[in-house]
């Protein structure tokens, strides 16, 4: 893994990466009560892609310096998170995510086995930026992480065996 130092552009751009990954989420969710299946899927595809860039983004970092990065266990409905904290931005992530060869290398301000008890309120809105998605990717990119790369596949079916191409022109 290649170590990536972590700038003010990178962090708004994995913040917004982020947040739009929990948009889609809910987006999928939508899609698939209202059986929209194509659309469910899709969102679906790009919302992991994007969670699975944050994870290789965070794991850059803190391969880099991880002296730059903080951490505070959470219990958050039944599950441990790590709130990874690097130049005041804020990021949940699980911590297997990371791996204990990284987990073990961030300050953190207790340990797993002793979460402190959050009550989570999932924030989908972009509160900290004015960036788009396409310019956060397009960032991330030009820092050696393309979230195309990240999709399980670039295709998905949709409604009537239809072939929906999920990458992000933006990055082709």
């Amino acid at each position: 893994m290649e170590p990536i130092e972590p700038d003010d552009d990178l962090l708004e751009s994995l913040y917004v990466t982020n947040k739009v990954a929990k948009q889609l989420a809910d987006e999928a969710t939508e899609a698939y009560d209202r059986g929209d299946a194509t659309r469910s899927n899709v969102c679906s595809a790009r919302k992991n892609a994007l969670y699975r860039t944050k994870t290789t983004v965070l794991n850059r970092i803190v391969a880099h310096d991880p002296s730059l990065v903080a951490g505070e266990y959470h219990a958050i409905n039944g599950d441990v998170w790590l709130l990874v904290t690097v130049n005041g931005w804020e990021f949940h992530q699980p911590p297997y995510a990371f791996g204990s060869d990284l987990t073990d290398r961030i300050a953190t301000a207790n340990s797993p086995d002793e979460p402190m008890d959050v009550p989570y309120v999932r924030e989908a809105g972009i509160e900290r930026s004015d960036r788009s998605l396409e310019e956060a990717l397009v960032a991330l990119a030009e820092h050696g992480v393309n979230a195309n790369d990240y999709l399980a596949r670039s295709t998905v079916q949709g409604k009537r065996d239809q072939i929906v191409d999920v990458r992000w022109s933006c990055l082709r």
